[in-house]
């Protein structure tokens, strides 16, 4: 049963309707007129985007035809599969799509020499090397993961395309590797040709995107210091942004030169952009734990360092903002040290709001240092840039996907085998291929069910469209252009259909799948029986990939939930024992990289257990990163030898591995006892790290006491039994 039915079970959600995604998609299309403004009002770069990419297809299938190749549509299904809407990622894809092409045509006369005339040698043999490539691009990103998976496939589409002309491998995996060649340069040349000065535009829309995420970023902590806290699912989107924007620097690299000093200060700005947000997260914490102290040093700071967050992405926007804007953090720094320093010596009225004053004004000052870095590298400052590298973001493996991809792909090429072989289905090897095509390529995707059915519905509107050019211009007529224009006008229109999000990965599939239903030929032209049967083993092999994600090895919220649970608890303890274990960056994108998981796979959970999981996330994330500081802070020389003790003994009762967060409660309780007693007979420097510490350990202790939905073992139970 799925998570919607269990809600609706349980009165937090309606049940959803019924109806297919298909009849809703046209529905939606039907109703709105406006859904078709990508159609009949297209944005001028989508336009090229479609113009060029079908003329590049065309060219490409021309000189196919020209060079009398024996499947010259392949060609032309090159170029809309490595056409993107930059030319970072253009390159980069067709550069990793002939890597993962020639890999894969070497592994097919491997496979095919290893195991002549030998069927159920082959198809395990072809499984496993499917299940072994799927598995390594879970673990890679951007196309570096899709040349894994076309390893895959391609060694599929050769070897099975081998199985009755074993002698003709080498033929076919040359034939294999010419298609794919022609349809990367067709498509590199012509959009070198049609978009110039491609470094000056990475530049500005870099800056754009760094523009764009630290106005995020200082408007949520803006909010956080005004006790205005944002949407749990507000600051996950910063996260992620940053992720994703960290991901593409590697196409923008390619644009701007990869030893562009614009592409290094980028990478370090978003890294530091999540550390940012993160000690504004972990500020909020420590507001709530400090409470409101109206007459207190600390609020007219609070106030303005709110105002400075307000007016920062608009002074970014001037020439000379970035070192400006530095002086003015210097400045509030130095007010945050002047009022740290008054509190050390309070009387004795002014103890309990001296203390909350000091561990808020500590708060801040780690808060600016921050912000003092993301500027400095946003000005492009090398110094700045080469200390901030070590805080790079990165996506942690995920190991236990990796293993699931892998399996699942092996299981699913077995069964088309099966298949295959009891069915002796004629059309039999190009069902198994389409099936390991979609399990290959669909792995990796956060929601791989849905992916999967737009590609097969992508599919649908291939075949369907096919027609036209199959069955009413084809046996007329072998003249080209009359071809160009019969098939160009699908081809414009699903490449501007590309260009929109809300069916994009349809349109994809479209575009990839047309040229490959008309299957033009220099000497003979498709038949009825053979579109027919063609169309079939596409779409069944497609809807068998769809099935597989679906019931082999499917992804499970309650069991994912349960699993990221114990992943954290794991760490926390791992954290406690030696921080250096589990770095910073790596820490934040376990964590983002989950939230993203949970939010393309958790959408029959009601609003508020999204929200409550979110939070717990990143209660987490927090609690973490300030156990790093606490253990920073221990080894650290100013600090009295009494408190470095206590710390140390906490480690070590938070050490041993446990079940829940609950073992953690009592060791922090009693190191903050311990501590609040030894602020009070410290001086000076001395006072100022326990302060540090109690400020850490205060915020832990909040998060602790917080009912977290994510780390509560009650709900992950009650989840597990509505499932």
């Amino acid at each position: 049963m799925e998570m919607a039915t269990a809600s609706w079970q349980y009165g937090t959600m309606p049940s959803p309707p019924a109806v297919p995604l298909l009849i809703r998609c046209v529905n939606a299309l039907t109703l709105n007129p406006s859904a078709f403004a990508w159609l009949f009002a297209p944005k001028l770069t989508s336009l090229g985007f479609s113009l060029r990419t079908t003329f590049a297809s065309l060219l490409a299938l021309a000189i196919a035809f020209w060079m009398e190749l024996d499947q010259p549509q392949w060609a032309a299904m090159t170029v809309w599969i490595v056409a993107q809407g930059t030319r970072g990622e253009s390159i980069s894809k067709g550069r990793w799509r002939v890597v993962g092409t020639l890999a894969g045509v070497a592994s097919a006369m491997a496979l095919v020499s290893m195991a002549p005339q030998q069927p159920w040698l082959f198809f395990p043999l072809l499984a496993a090397w499917v299940g072994l490539c799927t598995a390594l691009g879970t673990l890679v990103n951007n196309f570096r993961s899709y040349a894994f998976v076309l390893t895959a496939y391609t060694c599929a589409i050769v070897a099975i395309s081998a199985v009755d002309a074993q002698d003709q491998i080498f033929d076919i995996a040359v034939s294999r590797g010419t298609y794919i060649l022609l349809g990367v340069i067709c498509e590199m040349v012509v959009a070198a040709i049609f978009i110039p000065n491609v470094a000056a535009g990475a530049q500005k829309a870099i800056r754009s995107q760094l523009r764009e995420i630290i106005s995020r970023s200082s408007g949520a902590v803006r909010a956080i210091l005004l006790r205005q806290s944002p949407r749990e699912s507000d600051l996950h989107e910063i996260f992620s942004l940053a992720l994703t924007l960290n991901d593409r620097m590697e196409f923008s690299a390619i644009e701007v030169g990869r030893n562009e000093p614009l592409v290094r200060s980028a990478r370090a700005v978003l890294g530091q952009v999540t550390r940012l947000t993160s000690r504004g997260v972990g500020m909020r914490s420590r507001l709530a734990a400090t409470g409101d102290v109206p007459n207190g040093i600390s609020q007219k700071i609070l106030t303005d360092v709110a105002a400075f967050f307000e007016r920062l992405p608009e002074e970014l926007d001037h020439a000379v903002a970035p070192q400006s804007l530095r002086q003015d953090v210097w400045t509030l720094q130095k007010r945050c040290q002047a009022g740290i320093e008054s509190t050390l010596a309070p009387t004795e009225a002014e103890k309990k709001t001296a203390l909350n004053d000091r561990i808020v004004l500590q708060g801040l000052a780690l808060l600016l240092g921050e912000l003092e870095h993301l500027l400095g590298c946003y000005a492009g400052d090398m110094r700045e840039t080469t200390l901030s590298a070590r805080f790079r973001l990165v996506r942690p493996p995920d190991w236990g996907a990796t293993f699931a991809n892998g399996i699942r792909s092996a299981l699913a090429v077995l069964l088309g085998a099966i298949i295959w072989e009891v069915t002796a289905w004629s059309y039999g090897a190009l069902f198994v291929t389409f099936v390991a095509v979609v399990c290959a390529r669909f792995a990796s995707f956060s929601n791989p069910v849905i992916a999967s059915r737009n590609f097969l519905f992508g599919a649908v509107w291939a075949v369907a469209l096919s027609i036209i050019p199959v069955f009413l211009v084809m046996p007329v007529t072998a003249d080209y252009p009359v071809l160009c224009l019969a098939v160009g006008v699908p081809m414009i229109i699903g490449g501007l259909a590309a260009r929109n999000p809300a069916i994009a990965a349809l349109a994809a599939s479209f575009a990839n799948f047309f040229p490959y239903m008309i299957s033009p030929k220099n000497h003979f032209r498709t038949d009825e029986i053979h579109w027919f049967n063609t169309s079939l083993a596409l779409l069944a092999g497609l809807g068998f990939g769809v099935l597989v994600f679906r019931y082999i090895l499917p992804f499970s919220l309650p069991a994912f939930i349960s699993n990221f649970r114990a992943h954290v608890i794991r760490s926390l303890h791992r954290i406690a024992e030696d921080s250096r274990r589990i770095g910073e960056p790596a820490w934040v994108g376990f964590i983002v990289r989950n939230m993203e998981q949970l939010i393309a796979n958790g959408r029959g959970l009601a609003p508020p257990e999204m929200d409550g999981l979110l939070k717990g996330a990143f209660s987490a994330m927090t609690m973490g990163r300030n156990l790093m500081q606490l253990r920073h802070s221990s080894t650290d020389v100013r600090m009295p030898s009494q408190a470095q003790l206590v710390l140390t003994h906490m480690f070590e009762a938070l050490s041993p591995s446990s079940r829940s967060v609950s073992a953690m409660t009592a060791p922090v309780e009693r190191t903050l006892d311990a501590l609040f007693q030894i602020e009070k007979t410290a001086m000076g420097v001395g006072r100022e790290q326990v302060t540090m510490a109690l400020g850490c350990l205060i915020i832990v202790r909040m998060e602790l006491r917080y009912r977290n939905l994510l780390l509560d073992p009650d709900y992950i139970a009650d989840l597990k039994a509505w499932s």
